[in-house]
């Protein structure tokens, strides 16, 4: 058995009928499987899912599941066993997205509910593409129509990308200018936001007045609104059916923020984080940020992690931690731990390096 990886450089152009491979290689490393159109359902296309897995000549297969798709974890596997007489591991930890593909003892790893990202190099990994679910009515779109200016930048999440035609199509029966901004290295469809990339939003930047997001929560749309202030994001959410204006939100953020710089300006002893997800690691952002507090006289030691946790990191003398890890975890997860938890760029900001007006929201780039 060969374990399943990730490694930098993909190429995600060489098309099959219904698939995409990503390593444009004669026997591919990586696939993306696209189901029927607005289909989510994980059992869809069972037969197909099938067929990879014996051209492949897999013996052992895993299978990843983001946390919304569990529910359906053990009936695929069983599915999979019984037709394709093959041994499945079940990864049981978190799953957060194409960075993060499972390191399993298998043949190959089924990786659901995540596109890849054009430059990683994911060796032996088929992801299933579920599409998205249907796109019953536009009533949640129609709610956000008196907070949009005339030009709208349309953007979403994977979840959810299948269905910016048809909105885009809308609004501009409403009489709205609507751009689509195209992917980049890390993001695999035009429109698509990452929690640590806003490449589709900023690109379009000087075009549009403001942003309409369609999707649920607030995090993804959150870095559009720091990092481009002067225009309103708003969201359409398919599950509320409603739609609100971002600014409170940003704003109550952005005081948490600056609370977490002065909470850290007279700490002594930095611990930086450095995953090991592929996806998220920024090892040599983490060097020269350590050489950047020497410089400053403070000291700061780089701590390696796969999962962060405030639990995992209980006992360590350090004064404030600096998260080069995935961006959420400052900032969701910010009154979870006891130390004030920065980011790459609010450290700058704690040493004098960078002030506070050129605040700017962190982004994993490739």
């Amino acid at each position: 058995m060969r374990m399943g990886s990730v490694s930098r450089l993909v190429n995600l152009s060489v098309a099959f009928p219904r698939m995409v491979i990503a390593a444009g290689a004669d026997v591919p490393h990586a696939q993306v499987f696209h189901g029927p159109p607005l289909s989510s359902d994980v059992m869809a296309d069972l037969d197909r899912l099938l067929e990879v897995i014996a051209g492949r000549n897999a013996k052992t297969v895993g299978l990843q599941f983001p946390v919304g798709l569990r529910t359906k974890a053990v009936e695929l596997a069983e599915e999979i066993e019984a037709k394709a007489g093959v041994t499945c591991l079940v990864s049981a930890d978190p799953s957060f997205g194409a960075c993060d593909v499972a390191e399993m003892p298998v043949d190959l790893i089924v990786h659901l509910g995540h596109a890849p990202m054009p430059h990683l190099r994911y060796d032996r990994v088929f992801f299933h593409d579920l599409g998205s679910p249907p796109l019953k009515d536009l009533g949640f779109v129609d709610a956000a129509l008196p907070l949009l200016p005339r030009r709208v930048g349309l953007l979403t999440t994977y979840q959810f990308r299948e269905w910016l035609p048809a909105i885009k199509k809308h609004l501009e029966s409403k009489g709205h200018e609507v751009l689509i901004g195209p992917p980049d290295k890390r993001v695999a469809y035009a429109g698509q936001l990452l929690g640590c990339d806003y490449h589709t939003a900023t690109v379009i930047e000087k075009d549009v007045d403001g942003y309409l997001y369609v999707g649920t929560g607030d995090f993804h749309p959150l870095g559009v609104a720091i990092l481009v202030p002067d225009k309103p994001v708003i969201i359409a959410d398919p599950e509320r059916g409603e739609a609100r204006d971002l600014k409170e939100v940003r704003d109550r953020i952005l005081r948490q923020r600056h609370a977490a710089i002065a909470r850290s300006r007279d700490a002594e002893t930095f611990g930086i984080i450095v995953s090991k997800k592929i996806g998220q690691d920024r090892s040599g952002l983490a060097g020269d940020l350590k050489r950047l507090a020497e410089k400053h006289g403070r000291r700061a030691m780089i701590f390696l992690m796969d999962l962060v946790s405030p639990e995992l990191l209980m006992g360590y003398r350090v004064d404030a931690w600096v998260n080069t890890a995935c961006p959420r975890i400052a900032i969701e997860d910010i009154l979870q731990y006891k130390q004030p938890v920065l980011t790459p760029q609010e450290f700058e900001v704690v040493l004098g390096e960078r002030d506070w007006k050129d605040y700017v929201f962190d982004e994993i780039r490739a």
